[in-house]
């Protein structure tokens, strides 16, 4: 007895020690959807630039504020290729510019290397053809990746005979890669110009030729952006670009103003877009309105500057628990141009501007079903 009582009071001190946290509950008729806010793997970007006369500050202002674009691509770990042509149909001809021509994750200084591609001049030609450009630049693409496309398919056939035929395959594409327009990335194309786009054939010809440029079941994977004059008018003596405008329309892009000052902000929200996060998150049953409450999920080494946007932080959950687990609560503005709204025709959480949910956070959205509520 006398060896067990130093252990019996050990123990007990231990217990006195902890102290457990307390856990809410939540009443069980109300809902919690979650969602991962996730980002796509692979990503190619071309850019179709202007190089008509009046393109020169614009290109200036790709050039010097490219980095709030590529941050987003870092972070999140993006496989990227980034290719720059222009919207001249009759000399350049959809080809490549610069040197480099595509940018990829082991390009040394990637932003600086942009900034010399995008600088594609000015001696264009005036008849600005941005979406046949882009059409040219694809089918110049899937002309140089057929013969590796075609080895790719070839070593997939010879791969059924191989022990593992699933492990086989997935080592063809890297035995004759691709390097633009790979056939596992997205494809995202954006538009720059200070004028209307003159190509020939009407948006869904063009909207059409996009959406099968990597082969017939590959809608979907194709999106297209612009930074354009203003439509239907605006205040610094660009043309409105509604081609473009109508184009990002039909395949969900973003839009911003060749107008800006400076385009940090449109780059930030077109780089949001071609990594692949969500804005909109749909609520699996019809919500009683007034009781949806809005929580986004960070890990707990996030940095403070990714949280500004947030009304409130609770970080309560993160003491103790790992640097990467994400326990660190957000509670979002709601409305506003940086906030969350409920859109009742499509039943979703719309994250507007600034609010977007970061790269590897967790949506939560909490509600009281149509009907019922506290």
């Amino acid at each position: 007895m006398r060896r067990l009582l130093p252990l019996l009071c050990a123990f007990l001190a231990f217990a006195a020690c902890q102290q457990p946290k307390l856990q809410n509950t939540l009443p069980p008729d109300v809902r919690v959807d979650a969602y991962t806010q996730q980002s796509a793997s692979k990503v190619d970007v071309l850019w179709v630039v202007d190089d008509s006369g009046s393109m020169a500050p614009r290109q200036e202002n790709l050039a010097k504020n490219f980095q709030a674009f590529i941050d987003l691509f870092t972070k999140g770990g993006i496989d990227y290729r980034i290719a720059v042509t222009t919207t001249d149909i009759f000399k350049v001809q959809g080809q490549f510019k610069g040197s480099p021509r595509i940018l990829t994750p082991s390009t040394a200084n990637v932003a600086a290397a942009f900034a010399a591609n995008v600088r594609v001049g000015t001696a264009g030609s005036p008849y600005e053809a941005g979406l046949q450009a882009a059409q040219m630049a694809l089918d110049r693409q899937n002309l140089a990746n057929a013969p590796n496309l075609a080895a790719i398919e070839q070593c997939k056939q010879a791969c059924q005979k191989a022990t593992v035929p699933l492990t086989c395959m997935d080592g063809c594409p890297a035995k004759t890669p691709v390097e633009f327009l790979r056939p596992d990335a997205y494809l995202y194309l954006i538009f720059v110009s200070d004028e209307e786009d003159e190509s020939s054939q009407d948006i869904r010809f063009y909207w059409r030729s996009f959406e099968t440029a990597k082969g017939i079941g590959n809608d979907g994977t194709v999106t297209t952006a612009a930074i354009i004059g203003d439509v239907p008018t605006n205040s610094c003596g660009a043309t409105p670009g509604a081609r473009y405008a109508a184009l990002s329309a039909l395949t969900g892009g973003d839009v911003g103003s060749v107008c800006d000052t400076s385009f940090a902000s449109t780059l930030k929200k077109l780089a949001t877009a071609a990594v692949g996060l969500k804005r909109k998150f749909a609520v699996v049953k019809k919500p009683n309105v007034q009781t949806l409450k809005v929580t986004v999920k960070y890990p707990c080494n996030t940095a403070a500057d990714a949280l500004k946007n947030c009304a409130e932080t609770d970080k309560t959950a993160c003491d103790g628990a790992p640097a990467e687990a994400v326990a660190l609560a957000c509670t979002p503005p709601m409305g506003g141009p940086d906030g969350w709204a409920y859109e009742p025709a499509t039943q979703v959480v719309y994250f507007a501007g600034e609010s977007v949910p970061g790269l590897h956070s967790s949506v939560e959205i909490q509600y009281y079903e149509e009907g019922t509520g506290p």
